[in-house]
C-alpha cells in the first residue's frame, strides 16, 4: 500500500481522494494541507479517515508518507516537488 499525503484540499484535491479513499488496494491518503484550514476541509478530512497539518513541511516529515499528491496551484509546484525529493 502507498502512503500518501494530499495538498489541496479544493476540489480538484476532493475529487482526488474521494477517487481512491477506501477503494483502491494501492494507495491510501493518510494526510492532508490546505492553505485555508476550514471546518468543511477538516470535516472532508475526517470523513475520509486523514488528519490536516500545519504546513507542508510537517507533511513530508511523517515516516508513513511513500507519496505526494499535488493538487494545489500549479505555480507552487516546482517548489513543493523540490521540497518532496529533498524529504
Amino acid at each position: 500500500m502507498i502512503n500518501a499525503v494530499i495538498v489541496g484540499m479544493g476540489r480538484w484535491g476532493q475529487y482526488l481522494v474521494e477517487s481512491v479513499q477506501g477503494k483502491s488496494d494501492k494507495i491510501e491518503f493518510v494526510g492532508g494541507r490546505t492553505r485555508t484550514t476550514s471546518e468543511s476541509a477538516r470535516a472532508f478530512a475526517d470523513k475520509h479517515g486523514f488528519s490536516l497539518t500545519a504546513s507542508y513541511e510537517e507533511l513530508l516529515e511523517r515516516d508513513d508518507v511513500n507519496a505526494v499528491v499535488l493538487a494545489s496551484p500549479h505555480s507552487t509546484h516546482a517548489e513543493q516537488v523540490q521540497m518532496a525529493a529533498k524529504a
